[in-house]
């Protein structure tokens, strides 16, 4: 009954968002800058999150060989994308995720591993955009109230803080360790000690994580990049610098599992935020409506090679059998 009503009530959300988001803008607005979106536009983003994608992969690679679970790039590549076809269509963008990390537990044989460079490359991911809207805030600071601006950067700074002091340190995290365990259920408690302890080994490969973090800054600024482009294709001219502020919260909010595919919670965080700096309300969602779509249209690759192997799984069991 819960497999069923969650995406019910997902889809239910979604709607009730897109809903009051055309009511306020209307239908018309918004498909009369669909219709005249410029194609350079959106190929210059699809080609960005396709980049994207790839260094993507590449930072996960990494992260993999950090924790001793070896296979071809390509392999790499092809989990990824099935990963990223299915963040498009389950809870928030993290249900590919779990696809991520059966495939490389699967392969590797290293169920732990496989969970840890997953949780890792997730956790590095929203660091490095949020890190990245925090730099772009301090040179756009004047357009903000400072109390504001300063009290968010705080917030942001001392959870990330945090959590890395919780996941490098173990005296601290010894001192959480029992609010975890009060909160976890009895059965998962080992099991969350291993994928602590192979999160904690990361601390010890310094050069790995500095090359995967350079890799992960760019992975972030082409995500990003992609909403401009989408922007441009929509007629929306204003500074990158925009983008590197907004964007990263509208990822956030768009992330959050209570919508499906993060439709409508994109727009309407959008329109809220790009609406301070007098954009059209019809615009920002057009041109967020369409860097998702660019997001789809690139994850395809993933579900043709899901549906693919499942079929050369068949296969393969059904010439095992006679």
């Amino acid at each position: 009954m819960k497999r069923i009503l969650t995406p019910i009530l997902k889809i239910a959300v979604s709607a009730l968002l897109v809903g009051f988001l055309l009511k306020r803008i209307g239908v018309e607005p918004l498909v009369r800058e669909l219709a005249h979106a410029n194609p350079a536009g959106l190929l210059l983003a699809l080609l960005c999150f396709t980049a994207s994608t790839v260094l993507g992969a590449f930072q996960w690679h990494l992260l993999l060989r950090a924790r001793s679970v070896h296979f071809p790039f390509l392999r790499t590549l092809g989990y990824y994308y099935v990963g990223l076809f299915f963040n498009n269509f389950l809870i928030g963008y993290v249900g590919g995720d779990a696809f991520r990390i059966y495939d490389a537990a699967r392969a590797s044989g290293n169920a732990t591993a496989a969970a840890s460079a997953v949780l890792f490359d997730r956790l590095l991911g929203f660091v490095v955009l949020t890190s990245l809207a925090l730099v772009a805030s301090v040179v756009w600071l004047q357009q903000f109230a400072l109390g504001k601006m300063a009290l968010v950067a705080v917030v942001i700074l001392v959870v990330w803080a945090t959590a890395v002091a919780v996941l490098f340190e173990e005296r601290i995290a010894r001192a959480v360790a029992p609010l975890v365990t009060f909160l976890l259920p009895v059965r998962l408690h080992t099991r969350a000690r291993d994928l602590y302890r192979e999160l904690n080994a990361f601390r010890h490969q310094k050069k790995a994580l500095a090359r995967i973090l350079v890799v992960s800054v760019f992975v972030q600024f082409l995500r990003v990049v992609t909403h401009y482009f989408a922007g441009l294709a929509v007629g929306v001219h204003v500074s990158l610098v925009y983008f590197l502020v907004f964007i990263p919260i509208v990822a956030l909010m768009a992330s959050l599992p209570v919508t499906f595919g993060g439709i409508g919670m994109r727009e309407q965080t959008g329109v809220a935020l790009f609406s301070q700096i007098g954009l059209p309300p019809s615009s920002v969602t057009a041109m967020e409506f369409l860097a998702y779509l660019v997001g789809v249209l690139s994850s395809l690759p993933g579900g043709v090679y899901f549906l693919l192997r499942r079929e050369q799984f068949r296969a393969a069991t059904d010439a095992a059998a006679s």
